[in-house]
């Protein structure tokens, strides 16, 4: 997959493109994405996704929109989907006031070279929100940019989307984002040097970086898997005030400076103050018995 970003993209191959925001990579943007690359492979276009950052909420709403997937995490998944190229654009206040009609000609057929689309049919573009499928059509028709649309995607009686996933990741329902997004929730990051109080104990933790605008789970303790150089270990993983730290069983080796994976399995316990060293030690082998008791 070919990762392209910036405004003034262009690519010298016809492509077949689906847009969005895609944050969670849900099951509804699996489906987009497999329809996506069946018209692209009919067509002979290159399958794309067209995203946009920052998120346009955070943009239009002038606030913190914290992310379900950080940047480094959709393009781990997106690598995994046969794309053949994802293409970033900036979203700003400018770019928002870009009529339907602008969006379709000037940047999806003449800059990008689209000769297909794929949507959701729900999906709205241009100024406003004002470009639908019905308006889509009737302008692919007259520019030969073939629009093609496919049904919402639900999860028993709920659709399935982001804020719903966003609502799932806050009430700890792991079960419950595994099932919307065919995968556990997680997420991924670069270890850094912490203050090594847990190695003290006998417990060393691997503090992750995250970015400031991920969205983490509530503050807790939590059972884990975590990833290093593909393969997992159970774990247990700390979430404090943006601060992710997470002790690996059994692992034995260094990890920093390198990009490792934590997925959730489920809430432990509320993170609490203790009198003593003594106190927590005895909690943290509590809490490393508790973990190997859960199935991996």
């Amino acid at each position: 997959m070919i990762y392209l970003h910036g405004q003034n993209i262009e690519v010298n191959q016809d492509l077949a493109i689906t847009i969005g925001k895609f944050d969670g990579l849900h099951k509804g943007h699996i489906a987009l994405i497999s329809e996506l690359k069946k018209v692209a492979k009919s067509r002979n276009l290159a399958a794309t996704v067209l995203s946009f950052s920052p998120h346009p909420m955070a943009v239009l709403k002038s606030k913190n929109y914290p992310l379900i997937l950080s940047q480094q995490e959709k393009l781990y998944l997106l690598e995994q989907l046969g794309l053949d190229y994802y293409i970033e654009f900036p979203f700003t206040h400018e770019f928002a006031q870009t009529s339907p009609e602008s969006f379709l000609e000037d940047i999806i057929f003449r800059q990008l070279c689209g000769r297909a689309m794929v949507f959701g049919e729900n999906f709205r573009f241009g100024e406003g929100g004002r470009g639908d499928m019905v308006m889509a059509k009737q302008r692919g028709d007259g520019l030969g940019l073939y629009i093609h649309s496919i049904p919402l995607i639900s999860s028993g009686f709920t659709q399935i989307n982001s804020g719903n996933i966003r609502r799932l990741v806050s009430s700890k329902d792991f079960y419950g984002i595994s099932q919307t997004c065919g995968r556990d929730y997680f997420l991924m990051g670069k270890v850094t040097h912490g203050k090594k109080k847990g190695r003290e104990m006998g417990f060393p933790t691997a503090n992750i970086a995250m970015p400031p605008d991920k969205l983490l789970p509530p503050i807790g303790v939590y059972h884990t898997n975590t990833f290093v150089d593909g393969k997992g270990y159970a774990s247990i993983t700390n979430i404090n005030q943006g601060l992710v730290e997470t002790h690996l069983l059994h692992f034995r080796g260094d990890l920093y400076d390198r990009i490792i994976r934590v997925d959730f399995l489920q809430w432990m316990r509320d993170m609490r103050k203790f009198a003593s060293f003594d106190d927590l030690a005895k909690q943290l082998e509590k809490d490393a018995n508790s973990r190997l008791m859960l199935h991996n």
